[in-house]
């Protein structure tokens, strides 16, 4: 499962490939939504469960449509958000999970059986601090994040730009 550098990345992804070109405050909302998932750290749920589902991402799009209602033309940043945060479980989905229950609840509450692909796009991140190869492991899964993901920031942030200038792409 990616560690939160991935989750920001795949957010900001997200918001350079939806949004339109300008500003920084809808990559860096984004980035927080994209995070927001493992918000169930510091809840009474279990990891990956609810907060890791499509439902969550659709309660966050409704959530920052009503937000953002007032001014027209938004809702290209409710639709920005809410994939942001589902990029979450796409990523946590695609990486490698040496926890059990293994996966994601990609389709809660309609199940609660937990889903992952074996891609094992992205090493785990461990959390277990005191063993001795804690940092080498989560180095390695840190720089294999950002080998795929920068590029993929890089890509939607050229297309913003390119739309923005109003060069065809």
């Amino acid at each position: 499962m990616p560690s939160p550098i991935g989750h920001v990345l795949g957010g900001m992804a997200v918001a350079y490939a939806v949004g339109r070109p300008g500003g920084w405050r809808l990559p860096a909302v984004c980035a927080i939504a994209a995070a927001l998932p493992d918000i169930d750290f510091m809840l009474p749920l279990p990891h990956r469960g609810p907060t890791h589902s499509l439902a969550a991402s659709v309660i966050v799009f409704v959530a920052t449509l009503a937000v953002v209602a007032a001014e027209k033309g938004r809702a290209r940043i409710a639709a920005a958000v809410g994939l942001a945060v589902l990029s979450h479980v796409l990523l946590d989905w695609l990486g490698q999970d040496s926890s059990a229950p293994r996966g994601v609840m990609a389709l809660w509450p309609l199940t609660s059986a937990y889903y992952v692909s074996d891609l094992n796009v992205f090493n785990a991140v461990d959390r277990r601090y005191w063993l001795p190869w804690f940092w080498r492991r989560n180095m390695i899964a840190l720089a294999r994040e950002i080998l795929i993901l920068v590029p993929i920031v890089c890509v939607a942030w050229w297309g913003r730009i390119r739309r923005g200038s109003g060069i065809e792409t």
